[in-house]
């Protein structure tokens, strides 16, 4: 499939500890492109409360999903159930070191291009426990008349 033009709803949760939960809705417009064997996700992250921006390339095949963060904060993560990831997370203040535990990695693309990509993982930044995170994100060719 060549690229298509998708609207995403992006949901997101953090279950801190002692902190209050952080929760994140936003509803924004992207690329898919690929087939059954693999598919890429392209979006812009948009914060409502700055300026800040981060383009998302998510690679979903193979039982994984790879996303790629480019932004001020930036990070390379790897999400495959069951299996550790350790990487980096990239500030304008400097660099940490990230860790990932996922213990959900769904996704699903229809022969459209609708489909959903749900994420379930443990978070460790500088080797400390930070939260447990849920990432939903459903997203929907344009169709215009009932035809996609």
């Amino acid at each position: 499939m060549r690229s298509k033009p998708v609207r995403l709803t992006v949901t997101g949760m953090a279950f801190n500890r002692h902190d209050e939960d952080e929760a994140m809705h936003m509803t924004t417009f992207g690329t898919l492109s690929g087939d059954s064997k693999e598919w890429k996700l392209r979006y812009t992250e948009r914060r409502s409360d700055s300026d800040e921006k981060h383009d998302i390339t998510m690679t979903m095949g193979e039982g994984m999903v790879k996303v790629v963060r480019k932004g001020a904060f930036a990070s390379d993560l790897v999400f495959r159930k069951g299996h550790r990831y350790e990487g980096s997370y990239h500030t304008p203040f400097g660099d940490l070191s990230m860790g990932i535990y996922p213990t959900q990695v769904d996704y699903n693309v229809n022969k459209d291009g609708d489909g959903e990509v749900n994420l379930r993982y443990q978070l460790d930044i500088q080797g400390r426990y930070t939260s447990v995170h849920r990432l939903d994100i459903a997203f929907e060719t344009n169709k215009k008349d009932g035809r996609a």
